[in-house]
């Protein structure tokens, strides 16, 4: 064939893709963008069952809140069994646009800061109706989900967003989940543990703003 099969694709500009503003949004939302965290190895079993094990699986830790994850490990051996389950926790995990409606004997989870202030998986979604991020009105805490659920084998993970930093003191994290046998369990933390990570945390790149 002396003529190509395809046809010419003409050259297109992508100057204007250089000069984007940076992708910003409040702080309530999730972590900082182009930052290095703070990390905690910090690894708690948060309640237990016959059948179920809650992990608590880290942190990553920013000048304004911090990431943590949770990890479900449960013994089911029916892969059918496993993906109910799985799938439950796929649409009720935690408050956020992304999460629907809660069994009433399902996983929920929560966080309170020593100056009394709690948030649960079972609060309003902080997401404002007119979809106006910039103008929200958000009181802390928040719990958002900051990604997609990662499965493997017997276990569920994913990261949360909790939001502000909490403050000096102890931190608290309770569970629980009735319809597999595990009963309100408290966790106790030093929140100074995750305040001195965040100070550790660094941008990835000088911007504009270090001068």
């Amino acid at each position: 064939m002396s003529e190509s099969f395809f046809p010419a694709v003409p050259d297109r500009p992508y100057d204007d893709d250089d000069y984007l503003p940076p992708f910003d949004f409040p702080q309530w939302m999730g972590p900082p963008w182009h930052y290095q965290p703070g990390i905690v190895h910090e690894t708690r079993e948060l309640g237990r069952s016959d059948s179920t094990v809650i992990l608590l699986d880290g942190f990553q830790c920013f000048e304004h809140g911090f990431l943590l994850r949770l990890m479900v490990r449960i013994n089911d051996l029916g892969r059918q069994a496993r993906l109910r389950t799985y799938a439950y926790l796929e649409r009720a995990h935690g408050r956020d646009y992304l999460d629907e409606r809660f069994a009433p004997d399902g996983l929920r989870w929560g966080i309170q800061y020593s100056d009394g202030r709690k948030a649960t998986t079972q609060d309003e979604s902080p997401y404002p109706d007119d979809g106006d991020i910039d103008n929200a009105k958000v009181h802390g805490p928040v719990i958002a989900g900051d990604s997609r659920p990662v499965i493997f084998m017997d276990s569920w993970s994913r990261e949360f967003w909790v939001w502000p930093t909490p403050s000096e003191g102890l931190l608290h994290i309770a569970v629980e989940w009735p319809g597999r046998g595990i009963a309100e369990t408290i966790t106790t933390l030093d929140a100074g543990t995750l305040r001195a990570a965040a100070l550790r945390a660094r941008p990835l790149w000088p911007t504009a703003d270090d001068g």
